[in-house]
């Protein structure tokens, strides 16, 4: 495996890469629904498999991380990105202009801010990542964020509080209170003046973002917001690039960390709305019930349309009171996520998160280099073919009789039962902490293959096919 050596200085400028390897199809290229295996992404003739991290959300407001996060994360072989429309943190761009008052004008967009956000996308794109773009970054419209917000009513020259529903001060959190900025379009209460200029944001953001086949859409992070917010957004969003023609997908990212909660049923009770899902929120549950809330979406799913491909933009690595507040768990809900059939998994940015650190970039290289050896596309998770699997301590992916995969998070032993087995097949152990395969086991046409992994203290995975 390749030694991880932080990269100081990125020589190739944005301008230089922007205008060289480019061709037709390059440019065309846009993200849709692989047909043969809808669990899953197809981008540039082929299915992916996103697998992600970076060191912020919103990369496009931070030029030098950016071309670092993105340089990284393609050298290690990852190609899935998230960008927040954030402008919270300390030293961003908004994406307004102010007049000489200090006030922001909504009417005026900063070039700066858009100007980011575009070369953000081009780079993504010439270095072949998938970006999952968040319209509304939900926290920047709480509490202390929002008292800087170019939206508040006391911040531009737009609107004031008594022709919206907006207030100047909302010190709640969305769990306790709604923020009526995330309201304006509740049926028979809609604020048409805040709407406009919400239109106006997105419109700029979509005349920008579909230039680029690149990219998936999320309406907001971690929403508490109504699902008529989500509805109207994500139809809004449909008319406009229908209107270009272009094909876009688009999903909701709910605050629930329970994936049985009726919220969810107001995004994947609408396929023809919500294309993929992302279920980001799901990592914050324990392991097994993590994997078992995925497997009874992925049932539910064929009530709803069929398979969808399942996004995790944010793995975490903490929990409640951070009682789980360490890097292995959020690596091992980051695996979970790939035995769990699910189309795309990310770090979260620090301080959830592991980022772009070592420990992300040592497990994005070693999945890309066991499922270069293993058809990912062609398997679906299949907890039944082991003899554990209840304890939600072995999870395994396969293609029953042909192809099989199978994780131990920290090791052990388990019995694998495989359908008419093919008497060719043979089994490699498979090391995610150094990216290596041990030497070939024959299993001589068993229909019971007995696991013992090297040792039960660290991961391993198992690989058995034809070789």
């Amino acid at each position: 495996m390749k030694k991880y050596i932080p990269i100081l200085i990125l020589c190739i400028s944005i301008s230089v890469l922007s205008c060289s390897g480019r061709d037709a199809d390059k440019l065309s290229a846009r993200i849709s629904i692989y047909k043969e295996n809808p669990n899953y992404f197809y981008y540039k003739d082929k299915p992916l498999l996103l697998l992600g991290g970076s060191d912020e959300d919103n990369l496009f407001n931070y030029p030098e991380l950016m071309k670092k996060n993105i340089q990284i994360l393609h050298q290690v072989g990852g190609n899935y990105l998230r960008c927040t429309m954030s402008s919270r943190d300390e030293g961003n761009v908004k994406a307004f202009l102010k007049n000489n008052d200090g006030k922001y004008d909504l009417n005026e967009m900063n070039p700066d801010y858009w100007s980011l956000f575009e070369k953000f996308l081009e780079l993504s794109r010439d270095f072949d990542m998938i970006v999952q773009v968040e319209i509304w970054a939900t926290h920047d419209f709480y509490g202390e964020h929002w008292l800087d917000n170019p939206f508040n009513p006391k911040n531009n020259v737009n609107y004031t509080e008594k022709n919206t529903k907006l207030k100047s001060a909302w010190p709640d959190q969305q769990a306790h209170h709604p923020q009526p900025y995330f309201h304006t379009v509740d049926n028979g209460r809609i604020d048409s003046v805040t709407l406009t200029y919400q239109q106006k944001f997105v419109d700029t953001l979509l005349s920008i973002s579909l230039n680029y086949g690149n990219v998936l859409y999320c309406i907001d992070n971690e929403t508490r917001a109504p699902a008529d917010w989500a509805w109207y957004w994500a139809n809004y969003i449909q008319q406009q690039s229908k209107a270009k023609k272009k094909e876009i997908l688009i999903t909701e990212m709910w605050d629930s960390w329970n994936l049985k909660d009726e919220i969810y049923v107001q995004a994947y009770g609408h396929p023809g709305l919500f294309a993929y899902l992302d279920i980001s929120q799901n990592n914050l549950l324990e392991r097994g019930i993590h994997y078992e809330n995925i497997l009874w979406l992925k049932s539910t799913l064929e009530r709803y349309g069929g398979a969808r491909p399942l996004t995790n933009v944010k793995v975490y690595h903490s929990r409640i009171a951070g009682r789980y507040n360490e890097p292995l768990v959020g690596l091992d809900r980051w695996w979970q996520n790939i035995f769990a059939g699910c189309a795309g998994t990310r770090f979260h940015r620090p301080d959830e998160g592991t980022g772009l650190n070592e420990i992300s970039q040592r497990a994005i290289e070693s999945a890309r280099i066991f499922t270069d050896q293993f058809d990912i596309f062609s398997c679906a998770p299949h907890p039944e073919l082991l003899s554990i699997h209840n304890s939600g301590d072995v999870y395994c992916l396969a293609a029953p009789g042909r192809l099989y995969g199978v994780y131990f998070p920290m090791g052990g032993t388990t019995t694998l039962r495989i359908e008419n087995p093919d008497r060719d097949l043979k089994l490699r152990w498979f090391n995610p902490e150094n990216g290596e395969f041990l030497d070939d086991i024959h299993i001589d046409s068993k229909v019971i293959v007995e696991l013992n992994s090297p040792d039960t203290l660290h991961p391993w995975l198992v690989l058995i096919k034809k070789w």
